[in-house]
C-alpha cells in the first residue's frame, strides 16, 4: 500500500515530530481489526454512554487513529484517503457508533490543513501535534469583526465526534460585508475552551453512541487567521493554502468526496458487523436441536448471508474506488483548478452515497432473514444495527435521492447540454 499524494513541497518543514516513525498503512490498520473485541464487547455501555469510553480514546490516540490524515509537518503519519477509511471501515465493523464518533472526530484535520496558514495550523497543532475537532458545515453561527479578528457566535447541532475534539470546525455567517449583498460564509476554528458541549444526545433511535452533541460558543474572540474565507460547502480551491504549505493535492481539495468518504466508510463497517453477527447466528441455527419453522431452512439464512457479502464487497469496491478518485481530482486541480469541478465532487459523493446504499441493503437483508427474536429484541446486535442504519439513513449526505437531481443539472450545464440555472 502506498501513499498515493506524496509530492512534498520542497521548502515544507517538519515542525513537530511523529509520535512513531516508521509506522505503516498495514500496521495502523491492523490495529483498528484488534480492537474490534473491544469495541464490540463496549457496545452496550457505549451506546448509553453517548460516545466511546475515555480508555477507549487514550487507544484510539496511542494507535495513532487521530493522526491518519495529519500533515507530517505537524507530527501526523499524512496517509492516503484509503488508509484512512479502511481503518475507519474497522472501527465501525466493531461498533457503529463508536466509528460515527472517531470517524468525524479525527478526519477534519484533513479540512484544518487545506484551510489555514502555515502560522495559524502552527499554534491549532500545538505543542503535541493532538487534534480532533467536528465539522459543521451549516452556518449556524455568526461572526462579528472587531480589532484583530472576530467574535464568534451560535449553537451548532449534530457536531459528531465532539466529546473528544480538541478544537470544533464551524461555519458562519460573516457580518460587516458589503451593503445589500448577501452575507459572506467562513469557516472558524475555536478551541476547546471557547466552546460549550450540550448534553443533548442520546434520545433518538439509533447512533446513539455518536457523540452528535451541539456545541454553544458565547461571542468567543478568534484572531483574523483562524476564520477562512471558504463556504466549506462551495470551495475555492484555487484559494485554498494547503497544497502551498504541505506540497500534497490532498489538502486542496473539495469536501463533498471527502465528507462523503467517511460517511461511506462507516456504513460499510456497518454493514460488515451485521454480517459478523449473522455469522453467529447461522452457528447457532445450525447446532441448535430446534428444526427451523415452517417458512425457514438454513438455506435462507445461507442465502441471506450470500447477498448481503455480495453487497458489501461492492460497497467495499466503490469505497476505496470512490477515495481514490477523490485522490486523483486532487492533483488534477493542483494542476489546474478548471481539472476539477464541483460536478466532479458532487459525482464522487453519488458514487459513494450508492456504496452506502448497498450497505444498507446488506443490513435490511439481515435483519428480516434473522428473525423477530433476534433482530427486533431489545438489546440484541442485530437491532442495534438496524437501529443505526435507520438513523444514519436520515443523514443528508446519505439521502441519495435528495441530492440526485442537483447533480444531473450541474453535470449537465458544466458540459453544456443545458444552460446552468440561476442560483437562488
Amino acid at each position: 500500500m502506498t501513499i498515493a499524494l506524496e509530492t512534498r513541497a520542497p521548502n515544507a518543514q517538519v515542525v513537530l515530530p511523529q509520535p512513531e516513525p516508521g509506522l505503516t498503512p498495514e500496521q495502523i490498520i491492523q490495529r483498528a481489526v484488534d480492537l474490534r473485541p473491544l469495541l464490540r464487547a463496549d457496545q452496550a455501555e457505549t451506546e448509553e454512554r453517548g460516545a466511546y469510553s475515555p480508555e477507549m480514546h487514550e487507544r484510539f490516540k496511542q494507535a495513532g487513529f487521530y493522526r491518519i490524515l495529519q500533515p507530517k509537518m505537524f507530527g501526523g503519519y499524512e496517509f492516503d484517503l484509503t488508509v484512512f477509511s479502511k481503518v475507519m471501515v474497522e472501527i465501525a465493523r466493531g461498533c457503529p457508533g463508536t466509528g460515527w464518533c472517531l470517524t468525524l472526530a479525527s478526519g477534519h484535520v484533513l479540512n484544518v490543513a487545506a484551510l489555514f496558514s502555515q502560522p495559524a495550523q502552527a499554534k491549532i497543532f500545538g505543542s503535541d501535534g493532538h487534534f480532533a475537532a467536528p465539522a459543521r458545515g451549516i452556518p449556524q453561527g455568526v461572526a462579528k469583526p472587531v480589532e484583530g479578528g472576530w467574535l464568534i457566535d451560535g449553537v451548532w447541532d449534530y457536531c459528531s465526534g465532539v466529546p473528544y475534539s480538541t478544537h470544533a470546525l464551524v461555519s458562519v455567517r460573516m457580518e460587516g460585508g458589503a451593503d445589500g449583498g448577501p452575507p459572506q460564509i467562513g469557516a472558524a476554528i475555536v478551541p476547546r475552551a471557547d466552546w460549550e458541549m450540550l448534553d443533548n444526545w442520546g434520545d433518538f433511535i439509533g447512533m446513539r453512541a455518536s457523540g452528535s452533541n451541539s456545541i454553544r460558543i458565547k461571542n468567543a474572540f478568534i484572531a483574523d487567521e483562524f476564520l477562512a474565507r471558504q463556504n466549506v460547502f462551495d470551495m475555492k480551491i484555487g484559494d485554498l493554502p494547503g497544497y502551498k504549505v504541505h506540497g500534497n493535492p490532498l489538502y486542496a481539495g473539495r469536501m463533498f468526496g471527502f465528507f462523503q468518504t467517511e460517511i461511506t466508510s462507516i456504513m460499510v463497517g456497518l454493514g460488515y458487523a451485521a454480517v459478523d453477527e449473522f455469522e453467529n447466528i447461522i452457528v447457532a441455527k445450525q447446532n441448535s436441536p430446534v428444526p427451523a419453522g415452517p417458512n425457514a431452512s438454513l438455506d435462507d439464512y445461507h442465502r441471506a448471508h450470500g447477498l448481503a457479502m455480495g453487497r458489501l464487497e461492492a460497497a467495499a469496491q466503490a469505497l476505496d474506488g470512490g477515495a481514490r478518485s477523490y485522490e486523483a481530482y486532487c492533483r488534477r486541480g493542483v494542476q489546474d483548478v478548471r481539472l476539477y469541478t464541483e460536478s466532479d465532487d458532487m459525482l464522487i459523493q453519488a458514487g459513494l452515497q450508492q456504496a452506502a446504499r448497498l450497505a444498507f441493503e446488506a443490513v435490511d437483508l439481515l435483519y428480516c432473514a434473522a428473525g423477530t427474536s433476534i433482530s427486533a429484541k431489545n438489546g440484541t446486535r442485530m437491532q442495534r444495527y438496524f437501529r443505526d442504519v435507520s438513523m444514519a439513513r436520515t443523514n443528508p449526505g446519505l439521502q441519495y435521492e435528495r441530492s440526485a437531481a442537483r447533480i444531473s443539472v450541474n453535470s449537465l450545464s458544466d458540459r453544456g447540454v443545458i444552460k446552468r440555472p440561476a442560483r437562488a
